[in-house]
């Protein structure tokens, strides 16, 4: 009674947290071994679902000891297909004499549970790729700017999150759920943006994990406030200070691989959002990567990031993922007043730079003109060219 009760539990923090059930585990973990240890919010959480320190049922499970073998998550599809789904997994292979076999315990088991009941999401992925360069050189001009009254930068990753946020109000459908929870599919529409932010965070072991909280009602926000908001749910999660409700009802994610050098990444989603937006590597195109800097400014190359959206297939289609990307991509060209908003919003006391194109249709003509000067002792020439 012990073993089902555990597995029932494991279930529900796959289904109510998704991919934050391993911090959740985490924090269970520590509840069950002193719940003093955990914060009162917590402490009531795992109280009102009978938990007693100790484990359900008896005390946890000791060190070395497999710990039983969880049921399935219950992802919302039919268990016909789930049961397909593992049906067609193909036995795990035997281990060599020089491989070491360790049972998958606490968070590392969640994560795994949560990457099961992702299969059962039907997804596909758009992908663009967006000139970045006007991005980084307002963001520069913001940051000179906050440094000087000792305010804290604004990041890459919100700016383009307000990005998301601004281009989810012309496509709100994207922040809709599928959910067959009562049997018959239907489609949940969400009014409020309940934006969440994956937070790569290292533990006192060395081993990493992702936390996806959420800040909410985003579509109400100014970008002042939005980015305030953001820093706060990002430190708390660096920090172990996440609350119970920093994790629920996250409509829609942005993840950022990029930080890591990833140039592009496909997501899994999760049940409960119809939709993820990755961010890969900002730099210059792999054609141009030997060019020497002043070459790349002639030629106004641009620096770029390849954006994806991962959606549910169910309720957003390929045209809608695409046209979203798009809209994207002109605000962060500062379309529709988009820096404008932000730089006001921040009360800064300049304007913003905007985007234009190069206008340098002699740039041959002129690179072979230069080529001529440089060999001329005539330093007049130079000039007038």
């Amino acid at each position: 009674m012990a073993t089902e009760k555990t597995a029932d539990l494991a279930d529900e923090l796959v289904a109510e947290f998704g991919e934050n059930a391993a911090y959740v585990a985490d924090l269970l973990a520590r509840y069950r071994e002193s719940p003093e240890s955990v914060d009162a919010e917590w402490r009531e959480f795992f109280r009102a679902r009978q938990i007693p320190s100790g484990g359900p049922g008896g005390p946890p499970t000791p060190p070395g000891k497999p710990e039983p073998e969880p049921r399935p998550a219950h992802p919302p599809a039919p268990a016909e297909s789930t049961r397909a789904v593992a049906a067609e997994k193909p036995p795990a292979p035997a281990p060599g004499r020089a491989e070491v076999v360790s049972p998958l315990r606490g968070g590392a088991l969640r994560i795994a549970e949560n990457m099961e009941a992702s299969l059962a999401v039907p997804t596909a992925t758009s992908q663009r790729q967006i000139p970045i360069k006007l991005l980084d050189e307002n963001r520069r001009l913001i940051n000179e700017s906050r440094t000087a009254s000792d305010e804290s930068k604004i990041s890459f990753t919100q700016l383009v999150a307000w990005a998301i946020v601004q281009a989810l109000k012309q496509f709100p459908r994207l922040n809709d759920a599928y959910d067959a929870g009562e049997g018959a599919p239907v489609r949940v529409r969400r009014e409020e943006i309940r934006f969440g932010l994956a937070v790569d965070v290292e533990r006192s072991d060395g081993s990493r994990t992702l936390l996806v909280p959420n800040v909410k009602g985003v579509e109400k926000m100014g970008f002042a406030a939005f980015a305030a908001a953001a820093d706060d749910v990002v430190r708390r999660a660096r920090t172990g200070k996440l609350s119970l409700t920093d994790f629920e009802g996250t409509t829609v994610s942005l993840t950022n691989p990029g930080t890591l050098g990833t140039t592009a990444s496909v997501p899994r989603l999760l049940p409960g959002q119809g939709l993820i937006v990755a961010t890969g590597a900002i730099g210059y195109p792999a054609e141009f990567s030997a060019m020497a800097p002043e070459t790349l400014s002639e030629l106004a190359v641009s620096k770029v990031a390849t954006f994806t959206s991962t959606y549910d297939h169910r309720i957003i289609q390929g045209a809608e993922s695409g046209a979203f990307l798009g809209r994207i991509e002109e605000l962060l060209l500062g379309q529709d007043g988009f820096y404008e908003q932000v730089f006001g919003d921040l009360a800064l006391p300049y304007k913003p730079l905007h985007w234009a194109v190069d206008k340098n249709p002699a740039f041959g003509r002129r690179s072979r003109s230069r080529r001529a000067c440089s060999s001329s002792s005539t330093r007049i020439g130079c000039a007038d060219i």
